[in-house]
């Protein structure tokens, strides 16, 4: 079984930024729709109106391609970029694995940072939720989760 690749996240309100966060913030990559996925997910927090769009298209098990879109803040598109980057080209499995170690180590991080990678992450758990149920025969546009977390969190 291959390892997950390390993270290498530091806090992004820091004043010590790391090279790798300013440029995920800078360039975010991975963003944007796209085309033909086989799965779309949305994480959404009803609290801010704030949302991650998710898409995914796979193959065979494999995440041949993943985008994301959001309306939120820097700390979104950073976790997003951040997240894509590592599951581009990988399983399921692997990505599933990316997710738990990514959220693990949010959790070490401000109540808004863990908002923000919760949305990004629920986003992609709606990706496959969605692709399963295209699969079982369902018409659906898209899958939505409602995240209880309230990403403006004043720190």
């Amino acid at each position: 079984m291959r390892e997950i690749k390390k993270l290498r996240y530091n806090n992004p309100m820091e004043n010590n930024l790391n090279q790798e966060i300013i440029e995920h913030l800078m360039h975010p990559k991975n963003y944007g729709p796209l085309d033909n996925p086989t799965g779309v997910g949305v994480g959404h927090s009803e609290q801010t109106g704030e949302f991650v769009i998710f898409y995914l298209r796979s193959q065979n098990n494999r995440l041949e391609a993943v985008t994301y879109a959001t309306n939120g803040c820097q700390d979104t598109v950073v976790f997003g970029s951040m997240f894509t980057e590592m599951i581009q080209g990988e399983t399921f499995e692997y990505a599933q694995k990316a997710a738990q170690k990514l959220h693990q180590k949010v959790m070490e991080g401000s109540p808004k940072q863990q908002a923000c990678a919760t949305m990004v992450l629920q986003s992609f758990e709606a990706a496959k939720i969605h692709e399963e149920r295209q699969k079982q025969g369902f018409d659906e546009e898209l899958h939505t989760i409602e995240i209880g977390m309230d990403c403006e969190v004043e720190e």
